[in-house]
């Protein structure tokens, strides 16, 4: 059995301020594993969007895009090094436009894994991807899910690479986004507002690697990277 969390500790309030700004704009790929969850109204194609343009760290070399529900038309703007397609399609439609991208069906694990370890070989190239919605919606069983993610997670660990995975939390088993989130250096939750003003976003960071945990705070319009558009 996997060993809990310990309880996150009180922070002084003086320091909860710096603390949340340093969660917030320190680049994510110095971190392993980042899981970013998204709630409501919150788009998870703006929010790929502002991963890609805003919270990696100045490089030379483009993320693997590994895409679920998002599709790679949506997205690629030639910044990508290379794209994985996980979705669904018919026997007659397995070639993309795109030619960097490649289909790959949600069910088949081993192609998923596959494609990511050789797409990722050589340059370090930080992974990013809402692939994982389609996957636990495919699979049947939280064991294979489990077994697959724990795969994933080690890969990205042992090989130093930076992975960073959205996933619409509210559409999947508490389970299962459980289990995403267990193997995350950093988790990034966002979730939508109704106030007076109309709709609002606002963000929390549980940062386990660096041990810095924020309360749900709004975006000002300057700092709010997230649309709430569809």
């Amino acid at each position: 059995m996997a060993t809990p969390r310990k309880a996150r500790p009180e922070r002084a309030p003086e320091n909860q301020r710096a603390l949340e700004t340093e969660s917030f704009y320190q680049p994510l790929d110095r971190h392993r594993l980042v899981i970013v969850c998204v709630k409501g109204n919150v788009s998870v194609r703006e929010t790929l969007r502002t991963i890609i343009q805003n919270a990696l760290g100045p490089r030379d070399t483009p993320p693997l895009l590994v895409l679920g529900p998002t599709a790679p038309e949506d997205i690629a703007d030639g910044q990508a090094h290379r794209i994985g397609w996980v979705t669904f399609v018919d026997g007659t439609s397995l070639a993309h436009q795109i030619p960097e991208v490649e289909i790959i069906s949600p069910d088949n694990l081993l192609e998923v894994n596959l494609f990511i370890e050789k797409a990722s070989q050589g340059e370090n190239h930080p992974i990013v991807g809402d692939f994982l919605d389609n996957v636990i919606r495919s699979i049947g069983s939280p064991e294979s899910f489990y077994t697959f993610f724990c795969q994933l997670a080690s890969r990205v660990k042992l090989k130093k690479r930076t992975a960073i995975l959205v996933i619409k939390e509210d559409i999947h088993d508490r389970a299962m986004v459980e289990t995403v989130k267990r193997f995350a250096d950093v988790v990034l939750e966002f979730r939508d507002q109704d106030d007076e003003a109309g709709l609002k976003v606002e963000m929390r960071t549980l940062n386990f690697a660096d041990n810095i945990y924020t309360s749900w705070r709004p975006f000002n319009d300057w700092q709010r990277p997230i649309s709430v558009s569809a």
